[in-house]
């Protein structure tokens, strides 16, 4: 008696759990097949960084004249670059306690409190020219966030102008009011399908995505409630299952939407529990997943102490003699710290980059500087290698996987990934980035199979538990229109005990 009533409030929470879910799991289903091949857009997309190729070249100013910030400030970021028709440098610090951040003219080290409506369309129009492409740019409006600017990491960059390009893809492009940087572009065709996809999939709707906290309970809670609505799915299915009379065969004793939610389920619920499990992992909730402090450490050892800008000043203005005779091939000049040492890293529009060292020499990332990456990185006993090809952990579509990479494999199998170029570390794989790679990547986008194969499984698998849900979304609208007691069983649908 007691077995048969838990089994009976299983049905009944199954049921009332995909009254309440079921919409959103379907909604999952639908947006997850249009992100297969939409993704959410970015000024770097499809291998192509197009806030870069829009940049203007860097014209050296007559005398370069640094801001006055404390010298024992500690620089996180030092960029130069082109503002509409003058040069300048963003910078970063910390100050104590306190994290600063600044635009200054590199001719008179000015401060540029905001880039005016006049910069951003003198910027959209050097990215119409650089892009070769043939439109008048219009400017719409001024925009703190929406739908395609929300993440946090656009903070410090708010508010933004929007400018509209009126190019055959009905472009438009956010530059922030702050820096003057390119900070998303956006087709027509992208916000259409990242509407349908990406927004709805990720529930990167503003008023909840701008409440990090919120938006990332609300995403963990729901997938758990989504693998408890599959599990009990899957338990009341199997429980269903009848033999008949006359064959002798396992079939179901449903009709109808019934049938096919029952029969459609067994067969493609475990995708939906792995789809649930994996969105929930995707989360690394509760520091589960999270990169090992180990490996972290060692990245930490070898970028260095902070840079002052005591250290950091010379060093720019030993800049200034390459800047006269190669910005006219530079559009970037950055800064990045490693072996407790800055280093600037000149970038052209066309991708092309060029390591110069604190003296304004060319210092290219070569055998030795890799050995020392490597030494200090995974122990003297450890070497490194570059590669050209995918590995299990590093491959196209994970995060910053550009190829070639120099590749240190230390204790344990940590994996460590450099920019072959510069020598900044760009992805480690230890043990929490390994779990998510399986936990999360693997069994949300079958990205064990790098080949067509795997689009015509994942689309497979996306049909099918778009069907499970889509039945079990009807079953329940059907079932509250009738004002059915979601909470009995049917005599047709009595589990054997």
């Amino acid at each position: 008696m007691i077995k048969a009533r838990a089994i009976r409030y299983i049905f009944a929470l199954h049921r009332w759990t995909g009254v309440v879910l079921g919409l959103l799991m379907l909604l999952w289903c639908l947006s997850g097949v249009v992100m297969i091949w939409n993704p959410y857009p970015s000024v770097t997309l499809d291998g192509r960084d197009y806030r870069t190729e829009g940049l203007a070249p860097i014209i050296a100013p007559d005398r370069m004249t640094l801001p006055a910030i404390p010298d024992s400030a500690e620089v996180s970021t030092a960029r130069i670059e082109m503002l509409a028709d003058r040069p300048v440098i963003a910078l970063a610090w910390q100050e104590g306690d306190a994290g600063k951040n600044g635009l200054f003219d590199l001719a008179t080290a000015a401060p540029i409190t905001a880039v005016s409506e006049a910069d951003a369309m003198s910027i959209a129009r050097t990215y119409v020219e650089r892009h070769k492409l043939k439109s008048e740019p219009a400017y719409m409006r001024s925009i703190e966030r929406d739908e395609f600017m929300v993440a946090g990491y656009f903070n410090a960059r708010r508010p933004f102008h929007q400018v509209a390009l009126h190019d055959p893809e009905d472009t438009i492009l956010y530059i922030s009011a702050k820096t003057g940087e390119l900070s998303q572009r956006t087709t027509g065709s992208q916000r259409v399908w990242t509407w349908l996809g990406a927004i709805p999939h990720w529930l990167f709707f503003t008023e909840l995505r701008r409440n990090t906290p919120v938006w990332t309970q609300v995403i963990i809670w729901t997938s758990l409630a989504g693998c408890f609505l599959t599990i009990t799915g899957l338990f009341a299915g199997i429980r269903q299952l009848r033999r008949r009379h006359s064959t002798g065969k396992l079939a179901s004793p449903y009709r109808g939407a019934k049938f096919w939610h029952h029969m459609i389920g067994l067969v493609f619920g475990i995708f939906v529990l792995t789809f649930s499990f994996s969105g929930f992992t995707s989360m690394q909730p509760w520091g589960w997943l999270e990169g090992d402090k180990a490996s972290w450490d060692a990245a930490d050892r070898y970028s260095g102490k902070p840079v002052t800008w005591a250290q950091l000043k010379p060093a720019l203005e030993a800049q200034e003699v390459a800047l006269r005779t190669v910005s006219r091939e530079r559009s970037l000049v950055s800064f990045i710290r490693l072996e407790d040492r800055p280093w600037f890293i000149w970038q052209s529009a066309d991708g092309t980059r060029r390591r110069l060292d604190a003296t304004g020499q060319p210092a290219p990332f070569d055998d030795a500087a890799r050995q020392r990456a490597t030494t200090t990185l995974a122990g003297a006993a450890a070497r490194f290698e570059e590669m050209t090809e995918p590995d299990e952990y590093y491959y196209p579509g994970a995060s910053s996987s550009k190829l070639p990479a120099v590749r240190i494999i230390g204790d344990k199998d940590t994996r460590f990934y450099l920019d072959p170029d510069i020598g900044a570390v760009r992805f480690i794989a230890d043990d929490g980035s390994k779990g998510f790679r399986f936990l999360h990547l693997a069994l949300h986008t079958f990205d064990v199979v790098r080949s067509p194969l795997r689009e015509i499984l994942l689309v497979l698998a996306m049909l099918g538990v778009t069907a499970v849900c889509g039945f079990g979304v009807w079953l329940g609208v059907r079932k509250l229109a009738r004002g059915g007691k979601l909470d009995n069983i049917p005599k047709d649908e009595t589990p054997v005990v």
